[in-house]
């Protein structure tokens, strides 16, 4: 069975890699913390070893009122980076939408909505993105990806999930 989402991208934060360039955010929405939101992604997916099966996370972040994620990673089949290795993808889904939302493995169908904005950015060589560019890598990478994007909300069936949701509580800033 599955569940019909709609997702705005406003509110996903999307950490992948390339085929030569190392992971990078690619969808940030706007921060929460002065840290960023590298910090709150690596207390999010500690301990993750991504696999073919989506693993699912579910939790809150300890700031201010408290703010909902839901969360997943997975290995992708068909994409891999330079050395042959499946590419891994990080999601996480926050804010009330992301609470309400089902227990679906939402990750892959969104990742395949978003297809044709990573494959503008996938195989961009870094030495030549940078040429001439003050910017960081990420910055320039996430631009482009935002740019190929072509709406801020995307409609998904998500599956049933085939791993259990592990339940992750507060965590803290």
């Amino acid at each position: 069975m599955a569940d019909r989402l709609r997702v705005s991208l406003r509110d996903i934060l999307y950490r992948t890699r390339g085929r030569d360039w190392d992971y990078g955010f690619l969808l940030q929405p706007p921060p929460i913390l002065g840290e960023g939101w590298y910090a709150l992604h690596r207390r999010i997916f500690a301990n993750v070893e991504p696999g073919p099966v989506p693993l699912l996370l579910r939790g809150s972040l300890g700031v201010g009122t408290g703010h909902p994620f839901f969360a997943t990673s997975f290995a992708d089949a068909a994409l891999h980076d330079d050395q042959g290795r499946p590419v891994a993808h990080y999601l996480t889904w926050l804010g009330p939408s992301a609470e309400a939302a089902p227990g679906a493995s939402f990750g892959p169908p969104l990742v395949q909505a978003l297809s044709s904005a990573l494959a503008e950015v996938f195989e961009l060589n870094p030495a030549s993105l940078r040429r001439g560019e003050s910017k960081p890598l990420d910055t320039l990478l996430r631009e482009r990806f935002q740019a190929a994007l072509v709406q801020a909300d995307v409609v998904i069936e998500a599956a049933t999930a085939g791993s259990p949701i592990r339940w992750l509580g507060t965590l803290a800033p």
